[in-house]
């Protein structure tokens, strides 16, 4: 190799390699965050199935139960004592088993949507944990199914983890949507945790929330400190697509 010319060629070669590997990262990026979207929305038909037969199944055994036993207090059969315990036990056992159901897929969600869901949510996450939950939305466009799923999940997952592991009394969740973004932020006034927790892949399911933001090609962000709460923000940028989905 004795010539500029020589030189220039391998320059240029060296380049167009660097090129095809960044190209075949970029493809090989995408086909990774299609397929952990399709094995989410597999988990998701999973859930829905089975919240299907939870309420469609078990419940209905549970209600008739519960009306064969009060038909058998009306008629004197039983021991009034015990038939109140097994009654007791009976609308226990289906209002656990409704709210199991709810809480892995809520018909909600697909009937009404997203913001009617959070709304759900934050109610009864507030009222059975005896703490405040604010919801503030503003949406400018119509998000697709999976979009409202991710949002939903990354919702009741950071709720789930304030009331359980920061032992939070007030939790503010918002969520914007305009054409070109999508902003959820998910701030609580509990114990807070250091940088080296929230990092890690054991960061109280921070890392799955990580993965699944991940797929649509978004961050996950939290901002936290021993004492001082903590804020996780989800950003995913893009179009907004005729259908509504973020592309």
């Amino acid at each position: 190799m004795n010539s500029e010319k020589d030189i220039s060629d391998l320059v240029n070669e060296l380049s167009q390699k660097q090129q095809k590997i960044a190209q075949e990262l970029l493809t090989g990026n995408q086909q990774m965050r299609t397929l952990a979207k399709r094995v989410w929305r597999v988990q998701e038909d999973e859930r829905k199935y089975i919240a299907r037969e939870l309420h469609d199944g078990v419940g209905q055994l549970l209600t008739a139960l519960i009306n064969q036993l009060q038909q058998m207090y009306k008629e004197g059969q039983p021991d009034p004592k015990e038939l109140d315990e097994a009654l007791n036990l009976a609308r226990q056992a289906l209002s656990d088993t409704r709210e199991i159901s709810r809480l892995m897929r809520p018909r909600i969600l697909d009937d009404l949507g997203l913001i009617p869901a959070l709304q759900w949510l934050s109610r009864v996450m507030g009222e059975k944990n005896s703490i405040k939950i604010d919801l503030h939305e503003q949406l400018s466009v119509n998000l697709d199914d999976e979009t409202q799923t991710l949002v939903f999940r990354v919702v009741q997952e950071a709720i789930t983890n304030a009331i359980k592991h920061a032992h939070a009394t007030h939790i503010d969740i918002t969520v914007i949507a305009t054409e070109r973004m999508l902003v959820l932020k998910i701030k609580d006034n509990g114990v807070g945790m250091t940088k080296e927790t929230s990092e890690s892949a054991e960061g109280f399911g921070l890392s799955a929330m990580r993965d699944r933001v991940a797929a649509f090609g978004g961050q996950l962000m939290v901002e936290s400190q021993p004492g001082e709460g903590c804020e996780i923000k989800v950003v995913i940028t893009g179009s907004i697509g005729e259908g509504g989905a973020l592309t």
